[in-house]
This record gives C-alpha cells, structure tokens and sequence, in this order.
C-alpha cells in the first residue's frame, strides 16, 4: 500500500466521510446499548464492579500505548516504509511494556482491593493493550488513505464481535469473565480486519524513530495524561468528600449529557485529522474547510444542549424518574460548560494537524490547571458547587486563552472561534427568554412537551440567525446541497 495517496477532492471526501462515520456510530451506539441490556440480565452487579475497578488503571496505562505514533502517520504529510517500520516496531514494544506494567500491577491492585479474583481480571485485562499497539500503524494507514468506509466497517464488526464473545460468555456462566472476553475478542477481530485491509508487513526490528516523529508523540501523550488526570479528578473528589450518593448523581448527569456529544466529535475527528493533515501547508483552505465543518457541528450541538439544559428538570424525570431529581441542577451546570464544548474540542485537529503538540502540551496542562483548580473551589458546595465552578472557570478562564492559543497558531482566528459559538449562544438566550415567556399550562401540560417545545425553540432561532448573516447562511446552504446532491 501507497504511504503517500494522491489528494482527494477535500469537500466530497469529508462530507461522505462523515455520513459513512456517523452511520457507523449510530450502530455502535446500537449494540453498545443492547450490550448494556443483554449483559445486565445474564451477570450480577458485582461482576460489573469487578471489571470496573480495574477499569481506570488499564485506561491510565492506555494512554501510554503507542506514545501518540499513531496519529504522528496520519499528520505528517510524506511518510517512508522505513518510518512506518520503525513506528510499528516502537509502537509493539510500548505496547507490551504496557502490558507487562498493568500484569506487573495485578498483585497490588488485588491486595488494594483485598480480592484475589482482581488477579486474573487484571492480568487478562493487559491483553488488548499489547493487541492495540500493534494495529496501531495498519490503523493509522487506513485513516491517512481516507478509507472512513473500512474504518467504520471495521468498527462495526468489531464491536458487535465483542458483544457476541461477551453475551455468549456470561449465557454460559463465565460471570465477570466474559466481559473481560468481550474486550480482548474485539481487539482480535480489530487487529485482524486491519491488517486483512492494509496487507502492510513490517520489516526487521528498527527502533530508531526521527527526533521530529517522537517530539510530537511525546507532546500528543503529555496533553492525553493531564487530560485524563483532570477528566476524572471531580469523580475521585466528589467520591471522597461528597459519598457515593452525590457522586452518583454526578456520574449519571455527566454521562447523560457528554456521552452523546463525544459520539458526534470523535467520530468526526478521524474524518478530519487526515483531512487537515493533508492539507496543512494551504493556510486557506485549512481554515475554510476547518470553519465550515465547525459551524454545522455547532448547529447541529450547540441548540440541543442549551433546549436540554433549559429543560433539565424535565429531561432528568423523563430518563430517570423522580427519585433522581437532584441529577438536574448538576445537568443544567454542565450543560452551560458543554455549550462552547463542542467547538472547543475540535481546536485538538488545528494543534495536531499542524504538528503544533507542543502548544497543544501547553494548553492542555493550563487546562488542567484551572479545571483541577475550579473542582477544589466548587467542592464545598458538593457536586453542584463542582458543576457550577467548572463551567464558570470555562468561561472567564479556559475559553480566552484557547481562543487566544489557536490564533497564535493560525491559520484559524480567535475571531472565527468566538463568532460562531456566540451566534448560538445569543441564539440560544433568545430562545430561553421565549420559552419563559410561554404560558405555564402549555410548558406544564407534559415533560415530553416542554422538552420538544424548547428544541423547537432553539433549533428554529439558531437557524432563523445562520440564515440573516451571510457567512453562516452561505455554509448552511452549501452543505444541504452537498448532502442532496451525495444522497441521490
């Protein structure tokens, strides 16, 4: 296989790109959720708890697993076979050294927990550390050949291979086993559809990787650490000083709301990291094709999480009951803290994309920073404080500076960064001053009511806006036609 593809038509590519990847991620949100019914019926809640607990060391120790590489293939724009053989061989042996360090781990992890049953769970658990690592460049290959369709193919397979092996486990009374056969199944079929795509095969050993390829791994993996450690850093706190019962409620808000907005922005980052890479040295069109998508990710974000965060008690007495009222306030904090969150997470593919890791380092760790710095404030409030704290501090302390980072960086501006989320967001406090101003015996009548009224509510003001100014209007037009247009 060709390590260095001719250019493809950008526009074409990227909007095909994106409907095969969403498409794919509805079905694995599918069999995620079945995975969730089928699982809970056959296992006990203990099993679950077992697997859990080990869950986060295994992710921690992930984040080492090919030292950013990976994503080092799809940036750069030329790349030799013999690069790609030292990457592969890099990316095994950090690999298993993964592996060994989370096996090495299990005796502790098993004295910490005082059951020996988390023994096997994590030594098992190491195996798709070691089997990731070596897909790692096959992968990386597939997305810089912008094969979007294989990929999602690919994932697909992979995790309903997973669901199977799974299910088919615990029917059989594996208990806690069979999901940690899930996993390592699915990282089998994963590595096998990839290498069965790329028909690429390493030479010898070579661990001799350019200066310039490790710099940027290395940047990419420091910003993933302090990332993870200020993503879970509010869990551990609220679960120390709060209980269990307010962290509970957290968790359950949390996931309710970013759950769903990273199953849009992932997907679409392995669209666009190829897509920008390839492109990087075209100042111009980088940042149209960078603006464009980000004003429809905003359009299609942005107003539903401002219609489920006016509309937060309801939607959490729709999903959850009434015993998980106190979810809501928590919901509607992190729901304002998500509004900008969207956009401001695509900003990863104009530091990664550029080679710019090194600034993306340093933004993250000021990220970190003030996000660990907001929890310790917000903490005495319990988990609403920490809620409430998180989404200020983005606002007043984390937004500027990134607006302020990426204009540094080019070709992007501060301006284009703000205008786009501040249109949605004037759309969406139009749309709350509307909704207030509807009579009660219409918001009250229902819950289901009042959570359609306030999406019809944002999305139409949010569109009613893109349509009177002419960069958003010009964009919104262009890629309904497109989608038309692809769709015939």
């Amino acid at each position: 296989m060709n390590a260095n593809p001719p250019l493809p038509q950008f526009g074409r590519v990227a909007l095909r790109g994106g409907l095969v990847t969403a498409g794919a991620q509805g079905f694995k949100m599918v069999i995620q959720f079945l995975s969730v019914i089928i699982l809970a019926r056959l296992l006990l809640p203990e099993d679950f708890g077992l697997v859990a607990s080990v869950g986060p060391i295994v992710a921690f120790v992930g984040l080492l697993q090919n030292l950013g590489l990976q994503q080092a293939l799809v940036q750069r724009k030329d790349i030799s076979d013999r690069q790609l053989n030292q990457v592969f061989w890099i990316s095994a042996l950090v690999g298993l050294g993964s592996a060994v360090v989370v096996a090495a781990l299990a005796p502790a992890i098993a004295g910490f927990y005082g059951d020996q049953r988390m023994l096997g769970i994590t030594v098992a658990s190491a195996l798709p550390l070691l089997l990731g690592s070596i897909a790692a460049v096959p992968l990386a290959l597939m997305n810089r050949h912008l094969q979007f369709g294989q990929l999602a193919f690919n994932d697909v397979i992979t995790a309903a291979a997973g669901l199977v092996a799974a299910a088919i486990a615990a029917w059989a009374g594996m208990g806690y086993w069979s999901l940690v056969l899930g996993p390592a199944v699915a990282a089998v079929v994963a590595l096998g559809a990839a290498w069965l795509v790329v028909r690429w095969t390493p030479s010898r050993p070579d661990f001799r990787v350019e200066s310039e390829i490790l710099s940027f791994g290395a940047n990419l993996t420091g910003f993933n650490l302090v990332n993870f450690f200020s993503r879970n850093l509010d869990n551990i706190l609220i679960g120390k000083y709060s209980g269990a019962i307010e962290l509970g409620y957290y968790d359950r808000a949390y996931k309710l709301l970013l759950f769903p907005l990273q199953n849009i922005t992932q997907p679409l980052t392995r669209v666009m990291v190829p897509l920008l890479s390839r492109i990087h040295e075209d100042k111009v069109r980088f940042r149209d094709l960078y603006v464009r998508t980000n004003w429809m990710l905003a359009a299609v974000t942005m107003p539903g999480i401002a219609a489920l965060t006016l509309t937060s008690e309801q939607v959490v007495a729709l999903l959850f009951g009434p015993r998980w009222t106190a979810v809501a306030p928590i919901f509607a904090w992190l729901g304002i803290a998500s509004l900008m969150q969207s956009v401001s997470s695509t900003t990863g593919w104009i530091f990664i994309c550029q080679g710019k890791t090194k600034a993306m380092f340093q933004w993250g760790a000021y990220s970190s920073l003030t996000t660990v710095a907001s929890f310790v404030v917000g903490l005495h409030w319990g988990a609403v404080g920490v809620a409430a704290a998180y989404a200020i501090s983005g606002y007043v302390l984390r937004v500027p500076v990134l607006a302020v980072m990426i204009h540094r960086v080019g070709p992007v501006t501060a301006g284009d960064f703000l205008i786009m989320q501040g249109l949605f967001i004037l759309s969406s406090l139009l749309a709350w001053l509307a909704y207030l101003g509807l009579p009660a015996s219409l918001t009250g009548q229902s819950d289901l009511l009042a959570v359609v009224l306030a999406l019809c509510l944002d999305y139409g003001l949010a569109f009613v806006l893109m349509a009177i100014f002419p960069q958003p209007r010009r964009i919104l037009l262009t890629t309904l036609a497109n989608i038309a247009r692809n769709l015939r």
